[in-house]
C-alpha cells in the first residue's frame, strides 16, 4: 500500500494534494511520511524595532497554529513517524501577548499592546538554536542512507540558517567553511520517530510554466516525483535502523565476549589512533598550506585581506612594510625600502571594473597627515595597488586602471601597480631567494612615479 505523504508550508512539484498550509488543522496522524516548512509569508504583519510584528488577531492566529503543530509533530514523533523539515530561514518577529497597559486618565488615556519576540520555528517538540546565515556552498558527510539525495538534489540545495546546537544532533549536511551543521536528524529513541532536517531546496526558474509562479513545469513534475521516491527510500532506510534493538550493557561481561571480538576492538583501537595521528598532522599541514597560498590574494581579493597580503608581497622583495592606524589617522600600508625610500600605499579591489580615482583622494589625505607626524620630514610618495577585474582570470583582464586614473597619477606623482603583477615577483623572489631581484623590483617601483610599474622581466631558470 503506498505511503501517505502531508506537506505542511512545503510544495512539493505534481503533488498539489499532498501541500496544507500552517494554518491548516490537518492531523499528521493520518499520514505516514511528514513533511514540514514553517512558511509564514501569508500572515499580515507589519515593522517594529526592525523586525515584523504581527497585530492582535494576526498574533492569536500564529500562536494558536504552532501549538498545534507542535502537538502533532510530538504525536507523529512518539508513534513512530518521520518528520522531514526543511530549513527555512530563521526569523525572529513580534507577537502581541494580550497584555495591555493604559497610560494617563480620562480622554488623554492611550492604550498600550504588550508584544514578545518569537520564532518560526517554535512548531519543533525540541530545542534547537538557529543562527540566520544563507548560502549555498554545502558539503555532505557521506552518510549512506541520504547519499541518493545528495547526488540527485545537490544543486538545487541553499542554506538560509544553520544550526548551533548539533551536539544534539547528527550532522549529514554541513557548510563549506566553517563545518556548520545545515541539516542533520534528531532521534527520538527506539520505536519512536525520526527529524530529519534538509537544506532548503531552491526551485529554478524554468521550473515554472509562467512568470507567476502559479503552475509548475514538466521538468518540475518529474523533479518532484523524484523527491518523493527518494524521501521515502530515506524513511524505508530509517525504520528499517531502527528496528533493531540497541545491545544491552550486560553483552560487555567477560563471559559474552567472542574469541575474536577482544583483538577486533584492539586492532579498532589502533586504526582509531592512527586516524587521530592522521587529522592531527591534516590539520597542521592545512595551516601551512593556507599560510603557503596566502600570496595568492594578490590575484583575486580586496578590502582587508588585499591591504594584508600587499604587505606580505612587499616584505618578501626587501622592504619594510606595516599598517597604520594611531586611531586619528589609518593607513593600508607604510612603506620603507633599504635604499631609504619612504611609501604610503593604498588598495583598492573591483569586482568586474577598472580602478579609478576614488583611492586617490584618501591617499592625498594620508600623505598630508602624515607629513604634520612630528617624527616625519619629507613627504611620502604615494602607491595605488589595483586590483581590477578581480574575478577575472588576471591573463585575459582588461588594463586595471581607467585612463583618467593613469593620467591623474601622472599629474600626482603616484605610482600605480597591478597586484596581480606583484604577486608573479614576490613569488618568484619567494621560491628563489633572489635579492638581486628583488633589488631590481625595488629600483623599478621608485623609477616609476607618475605611471604603471612594469616590473622586470622574471629570469629564467
Amino acid at each position: 500500500m503506498p505511503k501517505k505523504f502531508i506537506s505542511i508550508g512545503f510544495e512539493i512539484p505534481g503533488y498539489k494534494e499532498f501541500y496544507e498550509q500552517y494554518s491548516s488543522r490537518q492531523s499528521l496522524l493520518d499520514s505516514d511520511v511528514v513533511i514540514f516548512a514553517p512558511d509564514l509569508d501569508y500572515y499580515i504583519t507589519s515593522k517594529f524595532q526592525g523586525k515584523n510584528c504581527y497585530g492582535e488577531n494576526e498574533s492569536f492566529r500564529i500562536k494558536e497554529d504552532t501549538q498545534h503543530w507542535f502537538e502533532e509533530i510530538a504525536t507523529v514523533l512518539e508513534n513512530g513517524i518521520n518528520v522531514f523539515v526543511f530549513l527555512e530561514k530563521y526569523e525572529e518577529f513580534y507577537i502581541h501577548t494580550g497584555q495591555k497597559t493604559l497610560d494617563g486618565k480620562g480622554k488623554n488615556a492611550s492604550v498600550t499592546n504588550i508584544v514578545e519576540i518569537s520564532n518560526n520555528y517554535k512548531f519543533l517538540p525540541t530545542d534547537i538554536n538557529l543562527v540566520s546565515k544563507e548560502g549555498s556552498e554545502i558539503k555532505f558527510n557521506n552518510n549512506i542512507v541520504f547519499s541518493i539525495f545528495w547526488n540527485e538534489f545537490k544543486e538545487y540545495l541553499i542554506y538560509e540558517c544553520y544550526i548551533d546546537n548539533a551536539n544534539e544532533m547528527d550532522p549529514i549536511f554541513l557548510t563549506k567553511t566553517g563545518d556548520k551543521p545545515v541539516g542533520g536528524i534528531f532521534r527520538f529513541g527506539i520505536g519512536k520517530g525520526n527529524l530529519i532536517l534538509f537544506p532548503m531546496i531552491e526551485y529554478p526558474e524554468e521550473f515554472y510554466s509562467n512568470i507567476f509562479h502559479e503552475e509548475w513545469a514538466e521538468e518540475a513534475k518529474r523533479m518532484g516525483k523524484r523527491l518523493i521516491q527518494v524521501l521515502n527510500d530515506i524513511d524505508n532506510s530509517l525504520k528499517r535502523n531502527a528496528e533493531k534493538t540497541p545491545p544491552p550493557e550486560w553483552l560487555d561481561n567477560q563471559e559474552y565476549i567472542l574469541k575474536e571480538e577482544s583483538s577486533i576492538n584492539e586492532r579498532i583501537g589502533e586504526v582509531s589512533q592512527k586516524i587521530k595521528d592522521l587529522a592531527l598532522e591534516k590539520r597542521d599541514l592545512s595551516i601551512f598550506l593556507s599560510e603557503e597560498i596566502l600570496l595568492k590574494d594578490l590575484l583575486f581579493e580586496k578590502g582587508k585581506p588585499l591591504e594584508n597580503v600587499v604587505l606580505k608581497a612587499l616584505k618578501l622583495i626587501g622592504y619594510q612594510a606595516e599598517n597604520y592606524n594611531d586611531g586619528k589617522l589609518e593607513m593600508d600600508q607604510v612603506i620603507t625600502s633599504p635604499e631609504g625610500d619612504r611609501f604610503i600605499g593604498e588598495t583598492e579591489g573591483k569586482d568586474n571594473s577598472h580602478i579609478n580615482i576614488e583611492k586617490f583622494r584618501q591617499l592625498n589625505h594620508n600623505i598630508d597627515e602624515d607629513l604634520q607626524r612630528a617624527d616625519i620630514t619629507k613627504t611620502a610618495i604615494g602607491i595605488l595597488f589595483g586590483n581590477g577585474f578581480r574575478l577575472t582570470e588576471p591573463n585575459e583582464r582588461e588594463e586595471v586602471f581607467t585612463e583618467k586614473c593613469i593620467n591623474s597619477a601622472e599629474i600626482k606623482r603616484f605610482i600605480l601597480i597591478r597586484t596581480p603583477d606583484l604577486f608573479r615577483v614576490a613569488k618568484y623572489v619567494k621560491e628563489n631567494s633572489d635579492e638581486d631581484f628583488a633589488k631590481k623590483c625595488r629600483d623599478t617601483i621608485k623609477s616609476s612615479m607618475g605611471k604603471i610599474v612594469e616590473f622586470p622581466e622574471i629570469p629564467q631558470s
